[in-house]
């Protein structure tokens, strides 16, 4: 009855007609982007009842594998392509960003939320889950692998953008869902306000290869596009 009652809802004031998908290899802002997204899609703006229709057209999907996307919704996933993928008019933004910042950020949250939180992140990342002390010796993520697997992918126009400079971009995501996206005000993140030398060194040796990867790639960019 609950879901229902939230396709009912997002069905009704949802003011785009096409499913989209954010994905991203975790910790580059993809819950951000994901809830500016949700906010700015339903109507009517700025009234009470914004916050029950926008809660209503979102949902998290850990595994693209024969999922129905419907129209109208966002879905957050950290999936990788799968040819199982409905053939829908699918829109997906996959979001990027400084490698050592995500692995500062995973540190963080090791220390906050233990090994748990962590696990379960693993499992959304579709990988079996190692001694997070390697983290700095090892992509044990395989984030490089993520992002690959997408720049790779033929399936449907996909937008990616570089978390640093996505709130440069916010015309060009808006563009490309064909609605006005406002993202919240820039705060600077936490991970990037680690100082300590030495970790940050090895995280820079370890992840050195996807660091210059994304380095080179736009801030915004279409692949698939019509």
């Amino acid at each position: 009855m609950k879901q229902l009652v939230k396709n009912l809802i997002g069905n009704s004031f949802s003011i785009f007609d096409y499913p989209i998908v954010v994905n991203s290899y975790g910790r580059s802002g993809s819950t951000l982007l994901t809830k500016s997204i949700m906010k700015s899609g339903v109507y009517p703006k700025s009234t009470v009842f914004n916050k029950l229709a926008s809660g209503s057209i979102v949902k998290n999907v850990w595994s693209l594998n024969g999922e129905y996307f419907k129209s109208g919704f966002v879905y957050k996933s950290h999936d990788y392509p799968t040819d199982l993928v409905s053939g829908q008019d699918i829109r997906m933004l996959y979001v990027f960003a400084n490698p050592v910042d995500v692995v500062l950020s995973l540190l963080r949250l090791y220390d906050k939320n233990g090994k748990g939180w962590m696990k379960t992140h693993a499992e959304h990342l579709k990988i079996s889950y190692e001694n997070f002390d390697n983290i700095l010796e090892s992509d044990i993520f395989q984030l490089e692998q993520h992002i690959n697997a997408w720049l790779e992918s033929e399936q449907f126009p996909i937008a990616f953008i570089r978390y640093e400079s996505m709130w440069d971009n916010q015309d060009d995501i808006s563009n490309f869902l064909g609605f006005k996206v406002k993202l919240p005000p820039y705060r600077k993140r936490r991970a990037a306000q680690v100082n300590d030398k030495v970790i940050i060194k090895n995280i820079e040796r370890t992840y050195g290869s996807l660091r210059n990867k994304v380095n080179k790639l736009a801030d915004f960019f279409v692949l698939n596009d019509a």
